[in-house]
Order: C-alpha cells, then structure tokens, then sequence
C-alpha cells in the first residue's frame, strides 16, 4: 500500500471510493467538483489517497484556511473489504504530518465551515471510525444533531403569523432578498456572523439569493435576521439563520424560520432538512416543527 496526493485524472475512481466507504453520505460527480475541488482551500497535499495494486482503497479529505493554525480531517473513507488493515490508521497520520508541515496545530475532524458534508463522526453508522480516532489520540468535544421537517401539510402556524403582525405594526419589517439590499445585508453578516459571509454572497452571485434569502429589519431600516436556504445548491438545505443579539427574545428567529419554509412551499420544495444543531437549539427547533434523524460525536487533537 502506498499514499499520495489526490490527481486530477483521480476524480472518476475516487467517485466510486467516496460512495463505497460512505454509504450513508453519497455524492454525485457535479457536488465533488463544486464543494470540494472548487473550494478556494483546495490543496492536494491534504487530500491523500491509499492505493493498492494500482486500486484506490482509502482517502483522507483534509482542508486548512490560508491563515489558520486549524486544519479540519472533511471526510474520510476506506473501501469495506480493506478494512481493520490499518489504512485508516495510516491515513490519519500522514494527514497530520501534511497538516503540521503546513503549520496546523489542531485538527478538527468534519465541521469545516467553508464546505462541511458533516459536523462530526455519526454515532451509529461510522462507530468504527469513533473508536479510530479514539487510538489515535483524538478527544470527544461534545454532541450535534441533524434535524428535518416534512413539508406537505405545512401552514405557518397562527402565533407565529400574529407576532409578525404585531412586529410589523411596530415598524420591523420581513421580506425576500433583493440586490439593493445586499449592502446592508453583507454588513449585518459581517458583525454579526462573519462565517455566513461567503456563503451568502455565493448565493447572491449565483443569482439564486431573491429565492433563498429572507430578511428582517428593525425600525430603524437595519437588517437585523437573515435565513437563508440552499447554501450548498440542494433546494431543501436550510441555513444559516440568526438575528441580532440586540433582537433576541423579540420573536424574530421563528418568524424567519417561517418565512422561509413558507417561501419554500410556495416554489413547491416540500422538505427541508439541516446538519448541524445543538443544545437548546434541538428544543427550538423541535417547537417549529422539526424532527431529529441523526446524531454525531465532535472530535479533535493537538498536534
């Protein structure tokens, strides 16, 4: 067995290797190029495949900002019939060596926020890679969840509906995106979530933010809530969302949350679905509507 860096002549097989190793988080050839080949932080030192007798057998998808002392492990595979031979072990470490070579000192396993495909290691199908990188020095950070809402039946329900009316007598008001909002838009991420910002302008870019973006202002003409859908090109997507510090306990996030899964309906998108929650949020989410269907373990180490 030998690694080496990812090739672009790679794409077809390591297509197969990533469905085969990843059952549960398959992806087509369009979402390989975009989200990761694509992605600006790109580097074929940190993706590292396993080869056997001319075979792909494993790889390991690392990724690490231009000005970061983190690097993230994305995604790892190996094939099912070459497994417990000591491939994931290797693949791991030479992704260390990669990352500390390139001045990491921290590496996170799956929630990289630029292009993330999960949040951490799923409990119950990829147990095995848990108790991997338990032996390779690894720490358990805490728990996350995915959530998702079936829409068929879905209406606003009324109290949500009645404390946008009351919201919007005081002067807030909600709405789509349109581009002269953009400037006010970006500077409400910029200090408010400074990790949406890319997201939303490739949306924007995209031209596709008039039918994945919603708003809300306060007052005083601010943008105070943004929500947004479809950040990875999935029609169903949801997220990000958030509002204001200063707006929180206003009612604001669930009538954006509302919004758009209304706006959604109306474009005929009948499910709605998100990675990565926790904590109180689970709760909060659970009274809008939304259901728990997978749960994942966050892991790193210290370089």
């Amino acid at each position: 067995m030998k690694i080496r860096s990812y090739k672009a002549q790679d794409g077809c097989a390591m297509l197969r290797l990533w469905n085969a190793s990843l059952k549960e988080d398959k992806i087509n050839q369009e979402n390989f190029y975009t989200r990761v080949i694509c992605d600006a932080n790109f580097d074929p030192k940190l993706y590292l495949l396993a080869e056997e007798a001319g075979e792909l057998i494993g790889f390991i998808y690392g990724a690490k900002g231009a000005n970061s002392e983190k690097a993230y492990i994305v995604a790892m595979g190996v094939c099912p019939n070459h497994r417990r031979k000591g491939v994931g072990t290797a693949l791991v470490k030479e992704l260390e060596v990669a990352a500390r070579e390139l001045g990491a000192n921290y590496l996170d396993i799956g929630n990289y926020a630029v292009n993330y495909f999960f949040p951490g290691i799923d409990e119950k199908n990829y147990v095995d890679a848990i108790a991997l990188f338990k032996s390779l020095g690894y720490e358990e950070k805490g728990t996350c969840s995915s959530m998702d809402m079936n829409l068929r039946e879905y209406e606003m329900p009324e109290k949500y509906a009645l404390r946008k009316q009351k919201l919007e007598s005081e002067g807030y008001r909600f709405g789509g995106f349109r581009w002269e909002y953009s400037l006010p838009m970006f500077d409400f991420l910029s200090k408010h979530f400074p990790h949406w910002h890319g997201g939303a302008r490739s949306n924007v870019l995209r031209g596709n933010g008039h039918e994945t973006i919603q708003l809300a202002w306060n007052p005083s003409g601010e943008v105070v809530g943004f929500a947004m859908r479809a950040g990875d090109g999935t029609p169903g997507r949801f997220g990000p969302f958030g509002v204001a510090e200063t707006e929180q306990g206003t009612g604001l996030g669930g009538i954006l949350f509302h919004n758009l899964v209304s706006d959604m309906v109306e474009r005929r998108i009948f499910y709605t679905w998100f990675l990565w929650t926790g904590g109180r949020n689970l709760d909060i989410y659970g009274t809008w509507g939304m259901k728990k269907y997978r749960n994942y373990t966050i892991m790193g180490k210290v370089l």
